[in-house]
């Protein structure tokens, strides 16, 4: 009855099916190799976030340092910096939802005492009907000497995809927190890399912008990835053999011959596909 397993193309098909199940088995390890060391990683980086702000000095020890080459181990340091806020040069971040909202970020430069700016994403805006473009009614920065704490952020960078902003003119509105190009439309010197705020002093008017919560990767989805690769290994190693069980039970259905004589067409010899066939009035064969 399973004797056709023996035979070279099915024979084949063992091997692709194992080198299948022991492939989907391998990626599923691998996700979850990856899904231990994200989950780490954001253990780490919540912790760094989480801990008592220092001196920006303290980071970033060379103030010209370019914005590629700030190191990534200093993002998500909580650091504390001083100043005053430039409202003058403030932009915003295009594209950027909260909560399913559309809307964007507030960028504004703290200037600080030696004259450098430190670019602070003071928090989130909703939609705004002048096409969010700054002042922000409502959303308008402390005057005076203001103390911010917040997570460093480097620059960032287009990736593949994505909107391009012109690379000259003064824009107010950026498509992404990108350093060199702010920089390049004031008239000072800015840090290489940004804060996300998480408080200020003094604080906020009216709580807008809203502050913008740190949201590090989560790992959940390696986890799913891991237990999608081992359901599909259980799928093929378990389904495989039902359906050769069900091409033998067919093969063996095909290689009985009917005992009942209805089954064959009556008592005659022939068979069933060929009854009733003669020929007809011009002597060729009809049904």
């Amino acid at each position: 009855m399973y004797g056709f397993l023996r035979r070279p193309l099915w024979l084949l098909s063992h091997v692709l099916i194992a080198a299948l199940v022991v492939l989907l088995i391998a990626l599923g390890f691998w996700q979850r190799s990856r899904y231990f060391e994200e989950r780490y990683k954001s253990q780490q980086l919540q912790t760094i976030a989480r801990a008592a702000p220092v001196s920006l000095n303290e980071v970033i020890s060379d103030s010209g340092t370019a914005p590629s080459k700030v190191p990534e181990k200093a993002r998500y340091r909580r650091v504390k910096v001083a100043g005053k806020y430039d409202s003058a040069h403030e932009v915003s971040i295009l594209n950027r939802s909260r909560g399913g909202a559309p809307g964007a970020w507030v960028l504004t430069p703290l200037v600080q005492a030696d004259g450098t700016a430190v670019p602070v994403v003071r928090g989130w805006i909703p939609l705004q009907t002048n096409g969010e473009k700054p002042p922000f009614p409502g959303s308008e920065a402390p005057t005076g000497n203001v103390t911010v704490t917040g997570n460093l952020q480097l620059t960032q960078q287009r990736g593949s995809f994505g909107s391009t902003d012109p690379k000259s003119g003064t824009l107010t509105a950026l498509s992404r927190v990108d350093l060199d190009r702010f920089e390049a439309q004031l008239p000072y010197k800015i840090e290489p890399a940004w804060v996300l705020l998480d408080g200020q002093n003094p604080e906020q008017a009216d709580g807008s912008p809203a502050v913008i919560e740190l949201q590090t990767k989560d790992p959940s989805q390696n986890f799913s990835y891991m237990m999608q690769w081992w359901i599909f290994a259980l799928i093929a190693l378990c389904g495989y053999p039902l359906v050769l069980r069900m091409v033998a039970r067919n093969k063996a259905k095909g290689d009985q011959t009917p005992a009942d004589p209805s089954l064959r067409g009556g008592d005659s010899d022939e068979i069933p596909w060929a009854a009733g066939l003669g020929p007809n009035a011009e002597g060729e064969l009809s049904p």
